[in-house]
């Protein structure tokens, strides 16, 4: 994995991070790393922000309105409105804010377990 260069971090720093980063993992891992995690900074923007009533309104009324706020792209988009739990995890997703999501759609989080499980156990 390539970190992202951050000028305020030394070198020493990120050399000791390069370090201690998993290697040679199985490519079927679904690996929740700084890539991912940037990767889903829009999803998990949207998301967080379904701690306001106002933004919990916005999404019963007009999903579609929410999603755009926050300029998720057609994929994610797609993978919100189908719910995809598994998808919305590989495009960086935490579960932290997905528990706010899963709220505002009724679903269970057992459900997104198996969801997730059906889907190879978080596996590719």
């Amino acid at each position: 994995m390539e970190l992202t260069r951050h000028p305020e971090l030394p070198q020493e720093y990120l050399d000791r991070l390069e370090a201690v980063q998993p290697k040679n993992l199985p490519p079927e891992l679904d690996l929740f790393d700084e890539q991912t995690a940037t990767r889903g900074r829009r999803l998990n923007k949207a998301a967080y922000s379904l701690k306001d009533a106002e933004q919990r309104e916005l999404f019963a009324r007009d999903e579609d309105a929410w999603m755009d706020q926050f300029g998720l792209t057609d994929e994610e988009k797609d993978l919100m409105r189908r719910r995809d739990w598994i998808g919305l995890w590989r495009n960086g997703m935490t579960i932290y804010v997905m528990v706010k999501l899963s709220g505002v759609t009724g679903t269970a989080l057992p459900e997104i377990g198996k969801q997730m499980r059906e889907s190879g156990g978080g596996h590719g």
